[in-house]
């Protein structure tokens, strides 16, 4: 008897072997691992929103399945004759927790972009403490003189006390306007003055030989908190996800700090379709000469470009009433995030109409392969075209659609995290993170292949007096009626699924 059982005693042992106490430790830490992953899955691919219902469930469920696995696999394979089982469980585990950490590092991204490209609570104002070229260099040398200045400022008390960290003793002088402030400086009436840097960006717009004449000692700036009374701008929330909407894009013509106020020199229109997958591009000339929206002091029409230096409300109010339309979003760029950007995704095939050449780059007549300089140089160029910004806005256009090209296809995710980096904080927009997923999410479970067209309007050539710089006539664009009215109906179209 005793030896029978002895026999089953040993039997007992090569059925059920001992688990050793190291390869239990390692199992319940893994467990622990595996749980946090989980965990942390769940909560990043919740929080982006990139799946369906559907599709969401099923990624949860697929990955609770194969943790549960792996756990039971490390505690079913804890002897020294299970080894095997047990290194393999704790490999598998491994690279589920890899996989779980990538779409975490993904999620992350996501919404660290999202978080960056949103526009702030105010834009901010760039001011610039301006001399004659020919004066001293230096702000001490302007301690105890008067300083001309732009009347009614909103911001004229913050302004000043600006100026006064800079510079002391400065006596304020109101002139009639901030181009008058401009005059007096020329004329030695001052020996410096005080405008908003957009301001100065139209003095040297509209005369350049005049502009090299001054200097400037100091930039500051302030938060833009009062924009101007009547702006009616809100941006909209479509009703569902494949409700057609409309973005304006405005290209702001500096580097640097996206938040800062300047004139848009880029100014499309993006009608979008996602039931019908229809993207129409409308671009409006930077010169064209509209009436200023929420501008009441403005008793002159203006070039639509000036209307950035008054803040992007007054840009997109001024293209609502234009085109008889609600634009629901706006997008905010500016040099170096189209640079930027171009570059993170690994440049950009353009289809350009003509050749020409732009700085020191060279496009032919056909596809062409841009970098993000390149890039930018070929959507500023204007000077070689007869047709001038006729031709920049078409340009534009396809430099637009062969970002959009590029962005949705699934190869981009390559350079996610790149396109993260590039993005964040050089782009504005008043679109929500909640309605950047819903887009996100709906081109990835639809993968939808968009039919993107473009139009341009047009108008004639003249040279008129402006509400920002009444003083001299500039070249503006009088906008043709006709080709408007096309764009009216091209855009009604879009959006009625036509």
């Amino acid at each position: 008897m005793a030896q029978q059982q002895d026999n089953q005693e040993e039997q007992a042992k090569d059925v059920a072997p001992a688990p050793s106490r190291g390869r239990t430790v390692v199992a319940i830490i893994f467990s622990v691992l595996l749980a946090a992953s989980l965990a942390g899955f769940i909560a990043v691919i919740s929080r982006t929103g990139w799946l369906t219902p559907g599709l969401l469930i099923a990624a949860i469920a697929v990955d609770v399945l194969l943790s549960g696995g792996l756990v039971t696999l490390l505690f079913r394979s804890r002897s020294s004759a299970r080894r095997v089982r047990f290194v393999v469980g704790v490999v598998l585990s491994v690279l589920l927790m890899a996989v779980n950490s990538l779409v975490g590092w993904l999620g992350s991204g996501y919404n660290n972009l999202l978080g960056g490209i949103q526009a702030p609570a105010a834009d901010t104002i760039q001011y610039d403490i301006v001399a004659l070229a020919s004066a001293p260099p230096f702000l001490d040398s302007y301690t105890n003189t008067m300083m001309g200045q732009a009347p009614n400022d909103t911001n004229q008390m913050v302004v000043q006390s600006h100026v006064n960290d800079f510079v002391s003793g400065i006596e304020f002088v109101d002139t009639a306007d901030w181009s008058t402030a401009v005059d007096s400086l020329l004329s030695g009436q001052y020996p410096s003055i005080v405008i908003q840097d957009g301001y100065l960006q139209i003095f040297a717009d509209a005369a350049p030989d005049d502009y090299a004449k001054v200097q400037i000692l100091a930039t500051f700036d302030i938060p833009g908190t009062a924009i101007l009374p009547g702006n009616t701008y809100n941006p909209s929330t479509p009703v569902a996800a494949d409700a057609p909407f409309i973005v304006y894009i405005s290209g702001i013509d500096t580097a640097g700090p996206i938040a800062t106020r300047s004139r848009s020199d880029v100014n499309q229109l993006m009608v979008v379709n996602p039931k019908t997958g229809k993207v129409l591009l409308v671009s409006t000339p930077r010169d064209y000469y509209v009436t200023l929206a929420d501008m009441p002091q403005c008793s002159l029409p203006d070039k639509l470009t000036h209307a950035g230096v008054y803040g992007i409300n007054v840009s997109v109010d001024t293209i609502d009433a234009l085109y008889g339309i609600n634009i629901d979003y706006y997008v905010r760029l500016n040099f170096t995030s189209l640079m930027t950007l171009v570059d993170a995704i690994g440049g950009i095939d353009v289809e350009s109409s003509v050749a020409f050449t732009a700085g020191n780059y060279t496009f032919i007549q056909g596809m062409n392969h841009m970098n993000g300089a390149q890039a930018l140089a070929f959507s500023r160029a204007r000077h070689p075209f007869e047709t001038g910004d006729r031709q920049r806005g078409m340009d534009q256009q396809a430099v637009i659609t062969a970002i959009l090209k590029k962005l949705t296809q699934p190869s981009s995710l390559i350079n996610y995290s790149a396109i993260v980096s590039a993005v964040s904080g050089s782009v504005q927009t008043s679109m929500t993170p909640e309605q950047i997923s819903s887009l996100v999410k709906r081109q990835i479970s639809a993968g939808t292949n968009w039919n993107i067209q473009t139009m341009s309007v047009t108008g004639a050539d003249s040279s008129d007096y402006t509400c920002s710089y009444p003083h001299q006539q500039l070249y503006v664009m009088l906008p043709d009626q006709t080709t408007v009215d096309s764009a009216k109906q091209a855009i009604q179209k879009v959006l009625n699924g036509q």
